[in-house]
């Protein structure tokens, strides 16, 4: 073990949860990668999370916990530490067990994230939290009109973004770590010092620290129903990650399509995911969230692309989480220059949202690595292991 780097995709169904182990200078260090899935029948259910916990603390075998990483502030990915901490384990007991030495989450979970953009287009955005939670309610009554296959697809993606459980989450996942080793990180963040690693080297690809960069414009409509039409114009806001623009074509749905606008408020959040690359013994490992469309353009456009050995294909393997061949060529050639074995895996579960897993979008990988998914050849194992030896 001591030459082998290993990265164990947990069975969760419908979300993520990556252990890596990195041997570091005669030290076996840990990096865990959310832990979360989401909250329904097909791809979420709670009881995977008891038995991934106990593998995790038996891997740490009573030392600390390196590194955490929050990649964004959806529940697939966010809301299973919280689970265990508060349903299976007394108050505190995770927390000194998993004893987490450094913390990373994305930048726009910051407590103080608009305090620290004071500009005028960030003023515009703030909102108070009962108004958004409002026009949350206002939201869900446009659901009754729906078929119920369709209400039921946008009921997922609601419960994925609902407000008050990510918050409980996400305040539970801020106070992991000590707060002087907590932070917010973004492209360009520099991690020295910012986590314990001697020999693994660690580059942020994304997200823009500036958020409002995956905001459409600010819609004048109201959030409360029966308020003037511009009285929540220029002062509400989702909370930090999601879309702006899309939260409030979602409240107008009449007037922008239904579908369109509530799929637009789960892209904002997705795009907001740290994408980071971590390089150990000239291996580099490439974990990227649910990154979409528009952050890969993003990273491209600043040039941080380079070939990676292995890649955490994003947002579980949808048409929408992996970028077009022109741009995965940036970081997963078809013929790299160094024959070495490639690695990718998808953490995703059949029958939660449709059309997912995208099996011309994973084709269009396996051409060039060898890729394994959770489901369904791996749906009955705790986990997948990947290994690198040095």
């Amino acid at each position: 073990m001591a030459d082998t780097l290993r990265i164990r995709a947990y069975n969760v169904r419908f979300g993520d949860a990556i252990l890596v182990t990195i041997p570091d200078q005669g030290k076996k260090r840990h990096l865990l990668i959310d832990v979360g899935n989401v909250l329904n029948k097909a791809g979420g259910d709670d009881t995977v999370f008891k038995p991934v916990i106990e593998d995790i603390l038996k891997e740490l075998d009573g030392k600390p916990l390196d590194l955490y990483v929050m990649t964004h502030e959806h529940l697939d990915h966010a809301q299973g530490l919280y689970y265990a901490a508060t349903k299976l384990y007394a108050e505190g007991e995770l927390k000194k067990k998993l004893d987490v030495q450094y913390a990373w989450l994305t930048a726009s979970a910051a407590p103080d994230y608009y305090e620290r953009f004071p500009e005028a287009e960030k003023e515009k955005k703030k909102k108070k939290k009962e108004l958004y939670e409002q026009a949350y309610r206002r939201i869900e009554r446009h659901l009754a009109a729906l078929p119920a296959r369709q209400a039921e697809a946008f009921q997922l993606i609601m419960l994925n973004n609902d407000p008050r459980k990510t918050d409980e989450c996400v305040g539970y996942l801020r106070n992991l770590a000590p707060k002087q080793r907590t932070f917010y990180v973004y492209r360009g963040f520099n991690t020295k010092g910012k986590q314990p690693f001697k020999e693994a080297k660690f580059e942020i690809w994304a997200p823009e620290e500036d958020a409002s960069d995956y905001y459409k414009s600010l819609l004048p409509m109201a959030l409360v129903e029966g308020a003037a039409p511009d009285a929540a114009a220029g002062k509400a806001l989702p909370p930090a990650g999601v879309d702006a623009g899309a939260f409030y074509d979602l409240v107008d749905a009449r007037a922008n399509g239904f579908s369109d606008a509530i799929l637009a408020i789960d892209k904002a959040a997705n795009n907001t995911s740290v994408v980071f690359a971590l390089t150990w013994r000239k291996r580099t490992l490439l974990f990227a969230g649910d990154a979409e469309l528009g952050s890969w353009r993003k990273m491209q456009a600043q040039n941080v692309f380079r070939p990676v050995d292995f890649l955490k294909v994003s947002h579980h393997g949808s048409h929408n989480g992996t970028p077009a061949e022109a741009l995965l060529e940036g970081f997963m050639p078809l013929d790299p220059a160094k024959k070495k074995k490639r690695h990718a895996i998808i953490s995703t579960w059949e029958k939660t949202y449709s059309g997912i897993p995208h099996q011309p979008t994973n084709s269009k990988i396996s051409c060039r690595c060898t890729l394994r998914s959770i489901f369904p050849k791996y749906k009955d194992k705790l986990y997948i292991d990947t290994e690198f030896t040095a």
